[in-house]
């Protein structure tokens, strides 16, 4: 149940801390005073969409918060399973930074847009004048039907067997993807044996190119190689000095340790030299000017260059992953027949599963219909439209959809004997809101709904209509948290609880509040709905007795 509303810099509401009673509250205000505004910042907490234009233009954040009593069952595993925790007192909070930027929270705990909608469906149904166009959608009477019904069990049985067929049904579009025209197995195996007769190693490309540069550059290393030697063991090399010098410091360390330093550099330079010219001794070996290894590394890299440019690739490794994924596509496509056959087999035997689900959730709401149909004419009749004749016509659909495997129209007539078409055909403004309110009484009733607002769903009533209707909403709100915007004083007068929506200007800046009447103001306000602004001893007197029954 929903027990406390905050706004704070939505639209024209600067802030407002609202405490919801239970029971019936109603919802007045002069046309334009900003009942609109309230319901919008209601339903953007509840994860509706945020229109950064209607929101305040000063800068400011716009927060709307709406704090819920929950029960603990079935609302702890219903929160668990978001990984939410539950708490008696549960708020579901939505900020929207100026610059558009939405955040949502559940006991200010982050969370998606997504899982806020999904919550707040099962906490409050929201009616606006926008919701009677549901009333011609075959979805909105076949989703009815289960839930006044209590046919949670059937619809579920049949949503499980369209998610397996669905499944079945892409899984053969995907063998069609992998082997459909365009792969050709033999050139396909012939490209997997180019590649594995190859012999490729990931890492060789690189020191191909490392052995071609040295191959490519040996007369200038030989020459090099030489001058480095000279330069270490010649009759002008540095050896013979070094030795020398590690001779005289050796001497000199003999005579004072103050040259202890200068011997171990010396004796480092000298075992460095005599390393390095070992070193290059070393590599003599390898400095063989050698044509037949230069054209082997030239026609291996050119081999591999050739192959990289084939397969449109920049690297062995990626060669050989191209090669690993023509072999999966080749032993896909040698198993495809027997794969594609078993797919096939699936679908068949899920779609079967599937017209049994359809059919079993069919006559479950075929045999409901007629006790629907009873209740609500019975409720109609609370809303004058006693004579009115009502049909659910079931149509078999040539693909099972969403909603099972027959779409259901609702079918009216306001008037005996008249010919019963389409409810968006024949049905006025008024009689479609009647019976959208008829439907919500129904549901309410057999299913306990812990909030139920309805926007002006008894526009176009009047009359000795618009007393059953109050009295309606007075039946209602026995099951039901009930909060209705009416325009009727008839309504207004049978709540429990009065709020009334004003608008203010100050300091050249418009505002929207809300008030909670006490029973003096409810009396000036049933009065003002009655006749007017001119409000007379007369409409008073109205008032009074309405709000006394």
């Amino acid at each position: 149940m929903l027990c406390a509303l905050r706004i704070q810099n939505f639209a024209l509401i600067e802030r407002l801390d609202l405490h919801v009673d239970p029971g019936f509250t109603v919802l007045t205000g002069e046309t334009g005073a900003g009942k609109s505004i309230l319901l919008g910042a209601l339903q953007l907490a509840l994860g509706g969409r945020a229109d950064v234009q209607s929101l305040a233009l000063d800068g400011e954040k716009c927060i709307v918060e709406a704090d819920f009593i929950l029960s603990p069952e079935p609302w702890r595993a219903r929160l668990e399973a978001h990984d939410l925790d539950f708490a008696e007192v549960s708020t579901l909070r939505r900020e929207i930074s100026a610059a558009g930027k939405s955040r949502a929270f559940i006991n200010d705990t982050p969370v998606r847009l997504e899982s806020l909608k999904e919550i707040s469906e099962q906490l409050i149904d929201i009616h606006s004048q926008r919701d009677n166009a549901f009333l011609s959608q075959p979805a909105f009477v076949a989703e009815f039907l289960d839930r006044l019904a209590g046919l949670e069990k059937e619809k579920t049985m049949y949503d499980s067997c369209l998610a397996t067929w669905k499944s079945a049904l892409s899984k053969i579009q995907q063998l069609d993807l992998q082997t459909g025209q365009g792969f050709d197995s033999d050139y396909s195996q012939f490209v997997v044996d180019e590649i594995r007769q190859a012999m490729l190693e990931p890492e060789e490309e690189d020191q191909w190119r490392e052995e071609l540069r040295t191959l490519s550059n040996m007369e200038a290393i030989q020459t090099l190689y030489a001058e480095a030697r000279e330069s270490l063991e010649g009759p002008m090399g540095a050896m013979e000095p070094l030795a020398i010098l590690k001779t005289t410091t050796d001497r000199l360390m003999r005579l004072s340790e103050q040259f202890k330093e200068s011997q171990a550099l010396t004796s480092q330079l000298d075992q460095l030299a005599q390393e390095a010219l070992r070193n290059l001794e070393q590599q003599a070996d390898r400095l063989e000017l050698d044509p037949e290894r230069l054209l082997f590394v030239e026609n291996r890299l050119a081999f591999i260059d050739q192959l990289q440019r084939k397969h449109r690739v920049s690297s062995i490794p990626q060669l050989l992953d191209f090669a690993k994924q023509l072999e999966a596509q080749l032993d896909l496509h040698t198993s495809s027949a027997s794969i594609r056959e078993a797919a096939e087999q699936s679908v068949l035997d899920s779609f079967s599963a599937l017209q049994k689900a359809g059919e079993s959730l069919h006559q479950a709401r075929m045999k409901e219909i007629p006790s629907v149909l009873a209740s609500l004419h019975q409720t109609l009749g609370e809303v004058n439209l006693s004579q009115a004749v009502m049909e659910i016509r079931p149509e078999a659909l040539p693909q099972p959809g969403v909603y099972g495997a027959h779409r259901y129209d609702l079918f009216f007539s306001a008037n005996p004997g008249a010919v019963v078409l389409p409810v968006h055909k024949v049905a006025s403004g008024g009689e479609r809101n009647r019976l959208m309110l008829a439907l919500k009484a129904l549901f309410v009733q057999g299913k306990g709904l812990q909030t139920l607002l309805l926007d002006e769903i008894d526009t176009g009533v009047s009359g000795g209509t618009a007393a059953r209707v109050a009295e309606l909403f007075k039946r209602m709100a026995e099951h039901v948290q009930l909060i209705a915007i009416t325009h009727l004083p008839q309504v207004a007068g049978a709540g429990s609880h009065h709020w009334r929506v004003q608008k203010w200007a100050e300091a050249g800046q418009t505002y929207t509040g809300l008030q909670i009447l006490q029973p003096a103001e409810r009396i000036e306000e049933v009065a003002r709905l009655l006749a007017g602004e001119e409000i007379t001893e007369t409409a008073r007197a109205q008032a009074r007795s309405l709000l006394s029954t």
